[in-house]
């Protein structure tokens, strides 16, 4: 070890000075490198010094990093006190504290969902008990952090079921039975005793999911033994043949979980809005509503779905964020079709990247608006930038894409930044960083009611382990009488009855048996309204009861009450009209429903006359926008473009994309 330093008359008395008091405080290894710029004058050192410095050089250097002509470094253990004299001598090109890197953990973690859905407080000691059939895009087995005891079914159309094309199926069996073994994740059901049954109705690219084929994959679960089938896929329309399949697994004894949809609107999806069917929709980490989240009558329970971590197809996850010197990491997301790479440059300020961005061999650091997302792109290729990272123009994060397929001619990797994240970066323009885009993970964050079914259909699956003599229909009574009640107090369009909870289902069934409190639940009211002119038809047929029948249907509408399943109204001029109906159940449970309507008189109207005429070519992008057409005058509902009034209208209301307001003078 060589231990020579050389240190001018100025440093040594520095040192000597504080040699004996300084060394009584606390020590830190520090890494020291010697200025070369500044001549050593030992000659000048008087005896004392020289001993001080002797016993310093001797005693604290711990090992010499660099020595040649060049450079000198070494790390010293040194008080603050030290450093501080040294660091005044100006004898030294820097003194840093040898701070401590830790690895970046490949230890196992418990996604936020396990705990918010109590999974972590029950023993899934019996579920070997209960096996669980997953219905998705294939099941990657051999991942070491999923149950190899699994079994499955693929048709030969779509591929082998223990591969996964797109991911998809093997994020949602993570999130059911990701093991406890100490690396990657854990699931609701983490013991590895959980029988898994996974039947392929996918094929790589996520297509050929026919009504059929899941119709027949039903009937394959329930072939090989399954208690709990997991569904995260749907489509907006029926099917006779598949209702019939799922009705028939019901009453087999079967309890079936599906996602909602991710519209985030309120249409029905199936196949989570067949009666026999669990309809879950998405929450956060704070219990929040996803806006994704389909919103109707049929959902039942809530799950976590959003920014979900759980496992995929080995090698595949994509590990996406910024480096910046010194070692700070922020996360990132891909967009949508970017190419992948990890690239080193300086990082260059690009604006909006409305235009071509002068950025040779450097990185762009982007704000979200006023462009799309490959056209900034593209504006930092063409200026010789080899990457683009957009942030948002908000708060909070977002998904971004470049297009509906990769043709979009970009070429270098383009990742997505909060905008806390965007400009965190800001201090660090012209200097290097590192941007990564790399699918090299066996785990992945995704979100979308398809992640909040699987822990729910897990939950169902635990509670029913500890409860093995309940049937289907009492493990699904015990789910919903113990969720956690969000938004609106009861059962309600956003959360249906709220959080699964598999504590408090499994305490609840301990207590009050199989049969439950025999608590009655509440009817689901809802109507649908036609109308022509001012005359309106209501229809609240499709309002139902879980546990009995619904006896009576009480309307008030605009002040004026009715009664019975459907009704019929003329209103005396055109307007909004308030609109409640009420349903009592057998047990005389109520439930009520509100909306407003809005009717026109069909007849003539204030002239057309200064009206634009309605034209194929334009986007009609406001809401309120009058046009005309062949004489009548109509008002537009929402964004659209090319849909003429006439065929695409409904007087007095705003289903369609035009309201048609009547004949114009």
């Amino acid at each position: 070890m060589s231990n020579k330093f050389k240190l001018n008359t100025l440093a040594l008395s520095l040192i000597a000075a504080s040699s004996v008091s300084g060394l009584a405080h606390a020590e830190q290894t520090y890494i020291v490198k010697m200025n070369n710029g500044i001549q050593a004058q030992t000659q000048q050192v008087n005896t004392q010094a020289q001993h001080a410095i002797n016993d310093v050089m001797s005693q604290n250097i711990v090992d010499t990093l660099v020595s040649n002509v060049a450079e000198q470094v070494v790390t010293m253990t040194l008080t603050k006190e030290q450093v501080a004299l040294m660091n005044a001598s100006g004898q030294f090109a820097y003194i840093e504290e040898d701070f401590e890197y830790t690895p970046f953990s490949t230890s196992q973690t418990s996604p936020y969902g396990i705990a918010q859905v109590q999974a972590n407080l029950v023993s899934d000691t019996n579920v070997d008990q209960i096996k669980v059939c997953i219905i998705d895009s294939g099941y990657d087995l051999g991942h070491p952090d999923l149950p190899q005891n699994a079994t499955g079914f693929a048709d030969a159309a779509v591929g082998l079921w223990y591969k996964d094309g797109s991911g998809h199926g093997t994020h949602v069996a993570g999130s059911i039975a990701a093991i406890n073994n100490s690396v990657g994740v854990v699931g609701v059901l983490p013991s590895d005793k959980v029988g898994i049954h996974s039947v392929r109705v996918f094929d790589d690219e996520g297509k050929q999911g026919l009504n059929s084929r899941i119709g027949r994959a039903v009937d394959n679960c329930v072939e090989n033994g399954a208690k709990v089938i997991n569904m995260s896929l749907g489509g907006a329309s029926k099917s006779q043949y598949l209702e019939g399949r799922l009705n028939a697994a019901y009453d087999k004894g079967v309890l079936i979980i599906a996602a909602a949809g991710n519209g985030g609107d309120a249409t029905l999806s199936y196949p989570a809005s067949y009666d026999s069917v669990v309809s879950v929709a998405n929450i956060d980490k704070d219990r929040n509503k996803n806006v994704s989240s389909q919103y109707n009558a049929q959902v039942e329970i809530s799950g976590p779905g959003t920014d979900v971590l759980s496992t995929v197809p080995r090698g595949t996850g994509v590990v996406a964020g910024v480096t910046v010197s010194g070692g700070s990491a922020f996360s990132a997301s891909g967009m949508t079709h970017s190419v992948e790479g990890k690239l080193t440059a300086e990082l260059a300020d690009c604006g909006q990247a409305l235009t071509t961005c002068t950025a040779p061999a450097k990185i762009c650091l982007i704000e979200r608006g006023g462009a799309t997302f490959a056209s900034k792109a593209l504006n930092c290729q063409a200026g010789g930038g080899i990457a683009a990272l957009v942030y948002n123009n908000a708060a909070g994060s977002f998904g971004g894409t470049l297009g509906d397929n990769a043709n979009h001619g970009v070429t270098i990797p383009v990742l997505a930044l909060t905008q806390a994240t965007g400009n965190s970066l800001k201090p660090y323009l012209s200097q290097q960083v590192t941007a990564q885009l790399e699918s090299i993970s066996d785990y992945d964050v995704k979100s979308g009611t398809s992640m909040a079914s699987p822990h729910v259909a897990g939950v169902a699956a635990l509670v029913w382990s500890n409860h093995t003599q309940c049937t289907n229909v009492e493990i699904r009574n015990a789910l919903n009488a113990t969720a956690v009640d969000l938004g609106t107090a009861g059962r309600n369009h956003q959360f249906g009855y709220g959080l699964v909870q598999a504590k408090a289902a499994t305490d609840y069934l301990t207590q009050n048996g199989c049969a439950g409190s025999a608590q009655n639940q509440a009817p689901i009211a809802q109507f649908d309204t036609q109308c022509t002119a001012l005359s309106c038809s209501f229809d609240a047929s499709s309002s139902r009861d879980t546990d009995g029948q619904i006896t009576q249907f009480d309307w008030n509408i605009a002040g004026q009450v009715a009664t019975g399943s459907t009704t019929s109204y003329t209103f005396a001029q055109a307007g909004t009209y308030a609109i409640e109906l009420t349903v009592t159940d057998n047990e005389g449970a109520v439930a009520s429903f509100n909306k407003s309507i809005t009717v026109a008189d069909g007849g003539v109207v204030a002239g057309c006359d200064g009206i634009e005429a309605w034209s194929a070519s334009k986007t009609y992008s406001k809401t309120g926008t009058l046009v005309s057409y062949n004489g009548k005058k109509y008002s537009n509902n929402w964004w659209h473009s090319n849909k003429n009034p006439e065929q695409n209208s409904n007087v007095g209301n705003n289903w369609k994309v035009w309201t048609d307001l009547g004949v114009c003078k």
